[in-house]
């Protein structure tokens, strides 16, 4: 770790705050006059026993949600007992302790068995991700185009209409194939995200465009124009993805 065990607590902390309350734009103003003698030291109290337990929670917690290692559980479908051992592991790693056994004697057919356990999950989702296009295109609701971005305009909204180029507002909820949430501003406070068009993923770029100011698109992205082959966060490799997406300006 680059910064310390406590700076990086704080900064981690401050993040996930950060996430979940809107950001006003910011105001001009005037510049404030010098302050003649600096502000008093914020009184920071002891943490009591209990505080301290959770302090440290905060820290692996953090820890593990900046490196992602959570994304573990669900590549590998881990049950619980699994995910006991994996933190027993970590636990006398961060005890300097070595392995009760010989890890030579079980290290290839660990590797055996996390590939298959990888190749397994993997197969199960894409065919996950298959049926539910099929029943997308099963329903004449829905508009395919020659990318396969596939939606459904809920509302058409007003003219003019953004291009390619514009940048926009909008409020979205992003799912997978499952119904899980991924992304989503109203877990944000509801406050419209803004982004130009063609810096965003290529199914937006070419969905957001056929709706007006106050329309709304449904819209199914194939992995080839959402996140790939890779995906991101949350997102697993080669997702399907639904967004239902609100157009709230065209910014000028």
């Amino acid at each position: 770790m680059k910064l310390p065990a406590l700076a990086a607590l704080a900064l981690a902390a401050a993040s996930l705050h950060a996430a979940d309350e809107a950001k006003p734009a910011a105001a001009a103003a005037a510049p404030a006059a010098p302050a003649l003698t600096p502000p008093p030291a914020p009184i920071v109290k002891d943490l009591t026993p209990e505080q301290q337990k959770q302090a440290f929670f905060l820290q692996g917690f953090f820890l593990v949600r900046q490196a992602q290692w959570a994304s573990i559980a669900s590549e590998l479908d881990l049950s619980d007992d699994e995910v006991t051992a994996l933190l027993d592991g970590m636990r006398a790693a961060l005890k300097n302790e070595t392995p009760k056994f010989k890890a030579e004697e079980i290290i290839p057919g660990a590797e055996k068995m996390i590939g298959e356990r990888v190749a397994g999950k993997a197969k199960r989702w894409g065919a996950q991700n298959d049926a539910f296009l099929a029943k997308i295109d099963a329903d004449k609701a829905f508009t395919k185009t020659a990318s396969g971005l596939r939606y459904k305009i809920i509302t058409p909204g007003t003219d003019p209409k953004p291009t390619a180029a514009s940048t926009v507002k909008c409020l979205y909820t992003g799912k997978t194939v499952d119904g899980k949430v991924f992304d989503s501003t109203a877990n944000r406070g509801n406050a419209p995200a803004e982004f130009p068009l063609n810096g965003v993923i290529p199914a937006w770029t070419e969905a957001v465009p056929l709706i007006g100011k106050g329309g709304k698109i449904l819209l199914i992205a194939p992995a080839s124009i959402a996140y790939g082959e890779n995906g991101q966060g949350p997102i697993p490799p080669n997702s399907v993805l639904e967004f239902e997406v609100e157009l709230v300006e065209i910014v000028k």
